[in-house]
């Protein structure tokens, strides 16, 4: 995995955990048991249904289904994920400028360079930008 690909799937965890936090305040106003105190409210004949059963049929549906754990088991993957890019940064502080440029351009940067393209904005051969790519990479897989 990349740097690109990590910084990706962090991004796209972060939005489908802003859709389950959105989703839980969507239950929450729907019916709110705790909001009002129904047993003091008189009826004279028709229906008059307990909230906090409507709450938990909302609650079973699929979509609603263990959303504290769904929001808990992505705030994870996000943590996880950071801490990987924050290693392999860690990785790429021990190389010199130059190298951090070639790692950046090869794995970070939106746009997809060819060796060549690297190779001119560093100032070193092709041969060596990928020699310096195969140490970080070696060098990444071993931690």
């Amino acid at each position: 995995m990349t740097l690109k690909d990590a910084n990706y799937e962090v991004e796209r965890l972060e939005n489908k955990l802003n859709k389950l936090i959105d989703d839980k305040t969507i239950l929450e106003l729907l019916v709110d048991p705790k909001s009002t105190d129904y047993s003091k409210i008189m009826v004279d004949g028709g229906k008059h249904s307990n909230p906090l059963e409507v709450y938990v049929l909302k609650q079973d549906l699929p979509r609603w289904k263990d959303l504290d754990k769904r929001i808990q088991r992505t705030q994870e993957e996000i943590q996880n994920y950071v801490n990987w890019i924050e290693k392999e940064l860690k990785i790429l502080k021990k190389y010199n400028k130059v190298e951090q440029l070639i790692v950046f351009y090869k794995e970070i940067d939106i746009k997809d360079y060819t060796w060549y393209q690297i190779a001119s904005m560093v100032h070193y051969s092709v041969r060596q930008c990928k020699r310096i790519y195969k140490n970080y990479k070696e060098k990444r897989d071993i931690l």
